[in-house]
């Protein structure tokens, strides 16, 4: 039987544009993506998981998606697969060190749960240089552009950075 269901992880802490183009593709294949929130207790956020998740829902009700759903974990992706019984996550690519990194995490999660698959999705042009990363310096020196993030995104990112431009 074919998964008809594939999970999207990441922190997207913010979600981008980017991270929106790789959901709208990953949806012309599955059913259904989950849209997993990785909480990693060790890393620094900008944004609480809700509010990430209140984003994303944001995003996908901006852009008209059907199909998808959030969740979050604190854990191995693996574990979480393997819990609720699926067998892909897609991960949206930009350039060969994204490549490279989720190559590297594809197999080590297999360690854990062998029947996972990762299906890598090669971002838009568009995007090829937008990441969370990119997004947050970008604010933190005051101007950014507009079609890196949705409206919701932007109004989020206004309340922590009150002084940012979008053009």
């Amino acid at each position: 039987m074919k998964p008809k269901t594939a999970v999207y992880q990441g922190t997207f802490d913010p979600f981008t544009c980017g991270h929106l183009s790789a959901l709208k593709s990953a949806r012309e294949l599955f059913d259904e993506v989950v849209v997993l929130l990785l909480v990693n207790p060790a890393k620094k956020q900008l944004f609480s998981a809700d509010e990430r998740a209140e984003m994303i829902n944001a995003a996908v009700t901006e852009a008209k998606l059907t199909g998808v759903r959030v969740d979050s974990y604190e854990g191995l992706l693996a574990d979480y697969m393997q819990a609720h019984g699926l067998t892909c996550c897609i991960r949206g690519v930009r350039n060969g060190r994204d490549a490279e990194f989720e190559l590297e995490n594809h197999r080590l999660s297999r360690v854990f749960y062998p029947q996972l698959q990762t299906i890598l999705l090669p971002c838009d042009p568009a995007w090829q240089d937008v990441s969370s990363s990119a997004l947050k310096a970008a604010c933190a020196a005051g101007r950014v552009p507009a079609e890196w993030a949705t409206k919701s995104v932007r109004e989020k990112l206004l309340e922590k950075y009150p002084c940012v431009v979008f053009f």
